[in-house]
C-alpha cells in the first residue's frame, strides 16, 4: 500500500490546548507522525509518496472560501497585532445566533470560525493545513489512477471541521475533500467510514443533505464525550441526504465485542449503498489506554478491523485522524493497515 506523507506537518507545533482545568501541550503533535511512519516501515510498508501541490478548488467545494481565507490569514493577522511568538486562539464563541459575522479583526474571525480552544494557530499552521489537504488529494488521485488502497497520513486531522468551523484539532476536513475529489473524478457514490473514538461532526454536517456520500460513524455517545452536541442515532440526514447518515454511538467503556457488532452494521449499510470508493477516517483513539479516549479496544483488535474493512472489496483511501497513546499508536495504526493488506 502506498503511503502519502509530507514533513510539512511539522510546521504546526509548539501550541498548547485547554483540557478542562489545565493548559497542556497539544496531544496532537508532530511526534505522532514519526511514531506512525516508523511502525509502518517496520511492518513492511515503505512505499512513501510525496504529495503533489494542489490549489484550493476542491477545498472550496467543501468549505466556505471565506473560512479557508481565514485559516490562511489568521496567524499573520495575530502576529501583526501581538508580534512574533505565542499562538492564536479565540476569546469568545457562538455569537452567530446574535446575527454576527466576522469583521476585519482576527478576534472576530476566531470567534466566528472556531468552536473550541483546541485549534490554536502558530506561524506554520497554514503550511500544515495546506499540506494535509495536498496529502488527501494526492491519495485520492492514486486511487483514481488504479491503486486498490492508499493511506493518506494527514496532519492536522480533519473530521471535526465543517463548512466554516474549525475545532477538535481539525482545520480543513481532509476526508471530505478526498471524497469530493473522487466525485469530481467520476465516482457516483462515495462512502466515508469514520472509526475515530469521537464523532465526525464536521463530516456529518458537510454531507448531511447529500445522497452522493454515505457517512457512517462509530463513536462514543454525545452524552459521554466530545463533541457532546452531535452524533445521536436519530441523526439520519435531511432532504436528499435522508437515510445516508448512520451514527452508531456507544457508551464509555465499550469493548471490542460490542464495537465489532457496530462495525458489522456499518459495513452492511455501506455494502448496500454500493459505493465506488470508500474513504476511512482512521482514528485509533478507541484504544484502551488512549489518554483522549474511553473505549477498551486492544492492539490485536485493530488487525481484525482492517481485515473486516477489506471484505467490502472496494477501493479504499485511509485518511489519518486521531490516536494519542504514544506507546501503542504506531502498532495500532500498522495493525489496521496490515489487517487490510493481508489476503485471507
Amino acid at each position: 500500500m502506498k503511503l502519502v506523507y509530507s514533513d510539512d506537518h511539522r510546521e504546526h507545533a509548539g501550541a498548547k490546548e485547554m483540557r478542562y482545568d489545565q493548559m497542556i501541550p497539544m496531544s496532537e503533535s508532530p511526534e505522532r507522525m514519526d511514531i506512525i511512519m516508523e511502525a509502518l516501515a517496520k511492518a513492511g510498508f515503505k512505499d512513501v509518496v510525496s504529495p503533489q501541490a494542489h490549489g484550493l478548488e476542491v477545498a472550496h467545494q467543501i468549505h466556505d472560501p471565506a473560512f479557508v481565507s481565514f485559516l490562511q490569514r489568521c496567524y499573520p493577522l495575530w502576529e501583526k497585532e501581538f508580534g512574533l511568538g505565542g499562538f492564536a486562539t479565540a476569546y469568545t464563541f457562538g455569537m452567530r445566533s446574535m446575527g454576527q459575522s466576522p469583521n476585519a479583526s482576527v478576534h472576530s474571525m476566531l470567534s466566528c470560525y472556531t468552536f473550541d480552544v483546541c485549534v490554536p494557530f502558530v506561524k506554520g499552521t497554514w503550511t500544515a493545513i495546506n499540506s494535509a489537504k495536498d496529502v488527501a488529494l494526492t491519495g485520492a488521485e492514486l486511487i483514481q489512477n488504479g491503486e486498490q488502497a492508499v493511506f493518506a497520513l494527514c496532519r492536522p486531522p480533519g473530521h471535526h471541521a465543517s463548512q466554516d468551523l474549525a475545532g477538535g484539532y481539525c482545520y480543513m476536513n481532509n476526508a471530505a475533500i478526498a471524497a469530493q475529489s473522487h466525485l469530481n473524478a467520476g465516482s457516483k457514490r462515495v462512502a466515508i467510514l469514520d472509526i475515530d473514538y469521537h464523532h465526525g461532526n464536521g463530516t456529518q454536517t458537510i454531507f448531511y443533505q447529500r445522497s452522493d456520500v454515505f457517512f457512517a460513524s462509530l463513536h462514543c455517545r454525545p452524552e459521554d464525550e466530545y463533541p457532546f452536541l452531535l452524533g445521536y442515532a436519530t441523526e439520519v440526514g435531511e432532504g436528499d441526504g435522508k437515510g445516508y447518515n448512520l451514527n452508531l454511538p456507544m457508551p464509555r467503556g465499550t469493548d471490542y465485542s460490542v464495537w465489532e457488532q457496530a462495525l458489522q452494521t456499518a459495513l452492511q449499510r455501506i455494502e448496500a449503498y454500493n459505493p465506488d470508493v470508500l474513504v476511512v477516517s482512521l482514528g485509533v483513539d478507541t484504544f484502551a489506554d488512549d489518554p483522549v479516549g474511553g473505549f477498551m479496544l486492544q492492539s490485536p483488535d485493530f488487525t481484525d478491523i482492517g481485515s473486516k474493512i477489506r471484505t467490502l472489496n472496494c477501493p479504499t483511501q485511509f485518511v489519518m485522524e486521531g490516536g494519542y497513546s504514544m506507546s501503542e499508536l504506531g502498532t495500532n495504526v500498522a495493525n489496521i493497515i496490515r489487517g487490510y493488506s493481508t489476503k485471507g
